[in-house]
């Protein structure tokens, strides 16, 4: 059986929604069933989505969704991503789920400097990426 592993943050709509997508281009994705939630739902995030989509991963039609909308039942593991979301999983988890908190800072925005807010969102990107390689293993070469 896989092993059942949850990304949260604080509302499923940046950095639980960008390990998603980034676990899926692993080279051990198909040993895990992988979900994210938020502790509220937030809007889809158009800075999220374009520097997904400069990688060629399309995050688009994520529908957001709370611990409220899941079942602590179905995770053998928790990675949360604010200590909002922490929090929340470990009261949330189940006995012998395996939480951690992987800090990352929510992205910055500047409403006057679109370039300087996509920078900051592929930092986040990419520390997710980096973090994930670290404890998962290789991302698969694109063909």
């Amino acid at each position: 059986m896989s092993e059942r592993l949850l990304f949260t943050c604080t509302q499923n709509a940046v950095r639980s929604v960008i390990a998603e997508a980034l676990f899926g281009q692993l080279v051990c994705a198909s040993d895990y069933q992988i979900s994210s939630c938020g502790v509220i739902e937030g809007a889809a995030d158009g800075y999220a989505i374009a520097v997904m989509m400069e990688m060629g991963v399309d995050i688009s039609a994520h529908e957001a969704q709370s611990f409220d909308s899941l079942s602590p039942a179905d995770f053998d593991r928790i990675i949360s991503f604010s200590a909002e979301a922490h929090d929340s999983a470990t009261r949330w988890a189940c006995e012998g789920c395996k939480t951690e908190l992987w800090a990352v800072h929510p992205p910055r925005l500047d409403e006057r400097a679109r370039e300087a807010t996509l920078e900051s969102y592929r930092a986040l990107r990419d520390e997710i990426a980096a973090k994930l390689e670290a404890n998962f293993g290789a991302f698969a070469q694109k063909t």
